[in-house]
C-alpha cells in the first residue's frame, strides 16, 4: 500500500520514475494514477487535476496543448482574467524556457515518435 503524494489517500498505487534520470517523481493512488495516464496533471509542478475541477485555475499553453496552474506560471487573477476575456496566445513557462521540464513524456513532440520515456514500478 502507498500514500499519494497528490492527494494523501492511502491504499493501493504505484510510484513514478524518469527513466532518462532515474529520479523518482511522484508517489500515485489509483484514481490519481488514473488522472496522470489521461496526462491530467501541471507539468511544471507535476500534480495530478480533476479535470472538472474549478478551485485551481489553470490555463493551457497554445504551444504545447498542456494545462499549467496559474500559480505555478506566476499568473495574478488580473493576468488570468485577461488572458480569458482576450484571446492572445499563452506561451507556457516550459515553452518559453523559462524553467526546465521535469517529466516531458507527454508533450506534443513525442506524439508523433510515439516514445515512451516513462518507467512504473
Amino acid at each position: 500500500a502507498v500514500v499519494s503524494t497528490q492527494s494523501g489517500h492511502y491504499g493501493r498505487g504505484r510510484f513514478v520514475h524518469d527513466t532518462r534520470s532515474g529520479t523518482f517523481l511522484t508517489v500515485l493512488c489509483t484514481n490519481c494514477s488514473d488522472w496522470w495516464d489521461k496526462s491530467w496533471f501541471c507539468p511544471v509542478c507535476l500534480k495530478v487535476y480533476d479535470y472538472d475541477a474549478v478551485d485551481n485555475p489553470m490555463v493551457c499553453c497554445d504551444l504545447c496543448d498542456r494545462w499549467i496552474h496559474t500559480v505555478c506560471d506566476n499568473i495574478d487573477d488580473e493576468h488570468y482574467n485577461m488572458l480569458s476575456k482576450s484571446g492572445d496566445m499563452y506561451k507556457c513557462v516550459l515553452c518559453r524556457g523559462e524553467k526546465e521540464e521535469i517529466y516531458d513524456i507527454h508533450h506534443k513532440k513525442y506524439e508523433e515518435q510515439g516514445d515512451d520515456k516513462e518507467n512504473v514500478v
